[in-house]
């Protein structure tokens, strides 16, 4: 694809290219014997003016010994000449200068045509500059081309002059293998630097996956390798960096590569790598590296230097390939080794071309292939070993899954199994404790008293065990009645006064008598006071530990204070996980780690919130808070399925009326994140209830929402007022005499498809069966009794905003469709126009005045609005007549039966869909054309609209086609668009009365209000 064509060799500065055709070829190596002018910068006027020293110089090559014979050295300056032979020129022609040491400017046929770096003939002058670049010539009918290539070299004492080969042929060729060669350079950088970015990102996550690290430095010196070779695209795009630094970048990239590729590789292959040497290795490319950083260019290009250089770099790679040898002979234990060895293949071969170009140019462009073989082979073998270890994880968690459920069931099993020997030895104890109190000894009463004392601790252990299980599997079942801490606390300190007797620690409480009842489970109450007294006790030598109560925001927030040894952060975080113990309690053996896990769960089943606060040194402060047990809650406890109202209050309600009281955040939230209703008005909800208290509720809940609220408490009751008005959610109780909630849904669903008017079911079952009842009738959303008041509102609103988006829908539908004018009928009505300029200019203007009206009508905003003036509709559908009445003369009749002064609203782009299918469909669609009628009149309670005309009619089967048609059918949707408006806005459609050759009647009526359904002043006795 790239080849480069055979072709005769320079001749004493002579190239003879006549008869060959330079448009069709590839490019030509214009290698061989160039004339050259050393130690000048010819011009070819001065070529002209006077002949100066010349000689024949091979190129490509170094110019060393032309320049200094004696001692071979490359610094200095000279003229390149050649003189092309060529066909007659048709198309322009480049040439292709890659690697020029060090400056160069380019002149031909006497026009300078590019320059690099600044030639000249002192070092002070000249700026060096070795990239790509190309030079074109274009004047036809030429048939020689001179060209004169001036060179100046001072930084690179061993290389000067045309070192790589001068490509030549049509402009064409040379910029499609040149960009084709700098696109491939660029797509290689891409995505090295992708994967390269890649570990860099999760190596900052992980930074103890050293591999990570070492792979994104690989693959950056990779890169920069990439760009500083071949076309040198680095310097094109940092043009900034000087020529020294360029030398020293490329060089470190390149002695890099393969020590960071054998750190990688030792990575996966320990076994293969001595340390030692592994380390005296990395010190000579350090010692070697900051060597380059340090020195001049010249001495980086220096020989001493070159050879260190080759001997570091290929004393590297010889290591690479034993290392390679040494994984296919030597048995590895990594079954994806394959993907190793085939990215080792590519380096391998990476390198082979490398060496091979930089000896001899072998290649047209730059070869990527054996580096996305590399990239291949390590992304593979990544991939590979994340699947692995990732279906390894998977295994591991299933099996810690299974053993953590056998643990509970063994514990659990466990602890019934010890319960009944352990109440045993507790009745004996105080059996005999009561019997032989007047004939023991003190010191056996004691000893009795202790037994008593640590059974006891032992039961708590053992329930512990057991509410872990009911805990996980929610089986705790809450009894929440008021409950006196003042009470409480004193029996807990009782029952822990021999671990305070012990040690110099002092129990006390400092509650307030006139502290008021908190609504508890008593028993889970008491645990979560012993749990959090032991621990305090446990964890403080001398000291107090006290018991503290404050009301605050309407709950009661207790406090219990120790003076003990404190926590740091990293405990304070893992305190209230399952099974977590401290120090003291790995070194003394007591306790499980589950007293406070389960006291911060019980306490959120009470609906508070159990925190710490403790710093090393000065104690710790565990707090949590219940709520007060007033009237509201202690009635809704007894009566009501939404749980928490104060019946009696209604006329206030407040945001604590939740089976669990809501924290202050989520106050805020249900007060201010609620998203707002997609319509300004408010949505008009039907609650359905056989019970009153419940629908009371309800009502108090949303009373701060902007819902409309009526209620029934039957389901015949419910489906009579849903044919009186426009219902944006239907709520209803499952559980109702004579016709059940699921019962009124699937009545519901006949009437009122779901988006029309969703179901919303309270249920108190949540068992899959009951779900699925809900769904099967037709429900759209489910909240289980005892409701939460926070979650029914979101729900609530949810569905609410869904029923408007749908009304929105067809709203902005129908001004679509509008907008969608069919081009047929745009270059009908300007062909009419035209036609008409030329005819009868006056008519002209009035189909213009027409066209214009009709257009800015159907681009209007109003289209997208609720409701329009009758005045609004009637000029958009005259507009559209008279159109057609210009464009089919006496083939459309039209007839106007508009009462006088009628005013009334109604949906915009309701008249006009009827209209033009009346025209389109029904009246051209034959030959002799017809009449269309509309006609609006006032009836009784309604304003009543039609549309008629004569034309070829339908069947029923049309048109119930034609009142149901969806977005993807492609005879339109305009009707059915129009029709599920009405229905929305009125409870009524579109009636259309049609025969075969009789023509079509479509109306529909607007009732007198002139508003929507649904947005009178309406309200049922029991609505709220």
């Amino acid at each position: 694809m790239f080849t480069v064509k055979d072709h005769p060799r320079a001749i004493d500065g002579v190239i003879d290219l006549r008869g060959t055709d330079l448009e069709k070829s590839p490019p030509f190596y214009l290698n061989g014997e160039w004339k050259f002018y050393p130690e000048s910068l010819t011009t070819g006027k001065e070529l002209l003016e006077k002949g100066p020293d010349v000689m024949n110089i091979p190129v490509p090559a170094d110019w060393g010994s032309a320049l200094h014979p004696d001692t071979g050295n490359s610094i200095g300056y000279g003229t390149y000449r050649l003189r092309i032979l060529i066909d007659p020129l048709e198309e322009p022609i480049a040439f292709w200068f890659r690697g020029v040491t060090t400056a160069s400017e380019i002149e031909i046929n006497g026009e300078m045509a590019g320059s690099i770096g600044k030639v000249a003939t002192s070092k002070q002058e000249y700026a060096p500059k070795s990239v790509s670049f190309t030079a074109s010539y274009d004047i036809k009918g030429t048939t020689e081309i001179d060209i004169l290539v001036r060179v100046a070299n001072f930084d690179n004492p061993n290389k000067g002059g045309f070192v790589n080969p001068v490509r030549f042929g049509s402009q064409a060729s040379i910029d499609f293998a040149r960009w084709y060669s700098i696109g491939l350079q660029i797509f290689i950088f891409l995505v090295l630097l992708l994967h390269e970015v890649y570990a860099f990102i999760i190596y900052a996550f992980n930074p103890k996956e050293k591999t990570l690290l070492i792979t994104g430095l690989l693959l950056l010196v990779v890169s920069i390798v990439v760009l500083s070779n071949y076309d040198t695209i680095l310097l094109n795009w940092f043009p900034m960096i000087h020529y020294t630094w360029a030398i020293k970048i490329k060089c470190i990239s390149m002695l890099w590569q393969v020590p960071l590729m054998l750190l990688l590789f030792r990575r996966f292959m320990p076994t293969l790598f001595h340390k030692g040497w592994l380390r005296v290795f990395f010190a000579a490319n350090i010692g070697f590296t900051v060597l380059l950083l340090i020195i001049p260019a010249a001495y980086v290009d220096g020989i001493v230097l070159s050879s260190l250089f080759y001997v570091l770099y290929f004393m590297s790679f010889a290591w690479f390939l034993y290392i390679i040898g040494m994984s296919i002979f030597k048995r590895q234990t990594d079954r994806d080794m394959i993907f190793l060895l085939l990215s080792s293949a590519g380096i391998i071969s990476n390198f082979i071309w490398s060496t091979a170009e930089a000896v001899s140019d072998v290649t047209a462009v730059y070869y990527p292939i054996d580096l996305v073989i590399a990239i291949i082979g390590f992304s593979s073998y990544w991939f590979k070993q994340y699947f692995r270890q990732s279906r390894e994880n998977i295994e591991l968690n299933a099996k810690l899954r299974e053993a953590d459920q056998i643990k509970d069931q063994f514990l659990a099993n466990t602890s019934h199994e010890l319960r009944t020997p352990l109440h045993g030895i507790l009745n004996i104890a105080h059996h005999v404790v009561a019997k032989e109190k007047d004939r023991l000894e003190k010191s056996s009463l004691d000893d009795m008293q202790l037994l008593i004392t640590i059974s006891r601790r032992m039961s708590h252990l053992l329930g512990d065990l057991l509410d872990v299980v009911r805990l996980k599997e929610h089986r705790l079942v809450l009894r929440k009645e008021p409950l006196q801490v003042q009470s409480i606390v004193p029996g807990i300190i009782s029952m822990l006064q021999y671990m305070a007797e012990a040690k110099p620690v002092a129990l006390h409480m400092d509650l307030p008598e006139a502290m008021p009842s908190v609504l508890a489970d008593e028993k889970r109450l008491v645990q979560v006071f012993y749990n959090l007294l032991h621990n305090a006790l446990k964890y403080t030598e001398e000291g107090a530990v006290s018991v503290s109560a404050e009301i605050k925001e309407g709950r009661v927030l207790i406090h219990i204070a120790d003076t003990g040894i404190g926590m740091d952060e990293a405990t304070r975080a893992r305190v209230f996980l399952p099974y977590e113990r401290g120090a003291f309690d790995v070194n003394d053996g007591q306790g499980i780690g589950l007293g406070l896990s389960i006291s911060k769960q019980l306490i959120e089943q009470h609906g508070g919130t159990l925190t710490v606060h403790s710093e090393p040194g000065q104690g710790s402060v565990f707090s949590f808070d219940l709520p007060v047990a007033d009237e509201s809650n202690l009635s809704m406890q007894q009566t009501s399925s939404f749980a928490g109202q104060d019946l009696a209050g209604i006329d206030e309600p407040s945001a604590g009326f939740l089976l669990r009281d809501l924290t202050v955040g989520e106050r805020e939230v249900s007060a201010t994140m609620s998203p707002p209703l997609l319509e300004e008005s408010r949505a008009r909800i039907l609650a359905v209830d056989d019970d009153p208290i419940n629908l009371k509720v309800l009502a108090s809940i949303l009373s701060t929402e902007p819902y409309v609220i009526v209620t029934a408490q039957s389901g015949r009751e419910a489906l009579e007022l849903l044919d009186t008005q426009q219902w944006d959610l239907l709520i209803a109780d499952v559980m109702m005499p004579n016709m059940s909630g699921y019962e009124l849904t699937r009545i519901v669903r006949e009437q009122f498809p779901m988006s029309e008017l969703p179901v919303l079911l309270l249920t108190a079952r949540s068992q899959p069966a009951d779900i699925y009842t809900g769904f099967s009738a037709g429900a759209s959303d489910y909240v289980t009794k005892p409701v939460d008041a926070l979650e029914l509102k979101y729900r609530i609103r949810a569905l609410v905003t869904l029923r408007q988006s749908v009304n929105e829908r067809l709203r902005m539908e129908a001004a679509y469709l509008q907008a969608q004018i069919q081009p047929h009928f745009l270059f009908n009505t300007l062909n009419s126009l035209l036609a008409l300029s030329e005819m009868d200019t006056d008519s002209m203007l009035k189909l213009g005045d027409a066209f214009a009206s009709y257009l800015r009508i159907s681009f209007n905003y109003l289209n997208t609005g609720r409701l329009v003036e009758l005045s609004h509709e009637l000029e958009l559908v005259k507009s559209y007549l008279y159109i057609e009445k210009v464009r089919f003369g006496d083939r459309l009749s039209i007839e106007w039966e508009v009462e006088p002064d009628m005013h009334l609203q109604l949906p915009p782009l309701s008249i006009q869909p009827l209209v033009e299918n009346a025209v389109n469909h029904g009246l051209l669609s034959q030959p002799e054309g017809g009449t269309v009628r509309i006609s609006i009149t006032r009836q009784n309670d309604y304003a009543l609209i039609e549309v008629s005309d004569d034309g070829k009619g339908m069947d029923q089967e049309q048109v119930e086609r034609l009142l149901n048609a969806r977005v993807n059918e492609k005879n339109g949707i305009g009707i059915a668009n129009t029709n599920r408006r009405l229905k929305q806005l009125y409870g009524q459609g579109l009636s259309i009365a049609s025969h075969y050759g009789k023509g079509t009647t479509m109306s529909f009526e607007i009732p007198d209000k002139s508003r929507p359904f649904g947005l009178s002043d309406y309200e049922n006795p029991q609505g709220y």
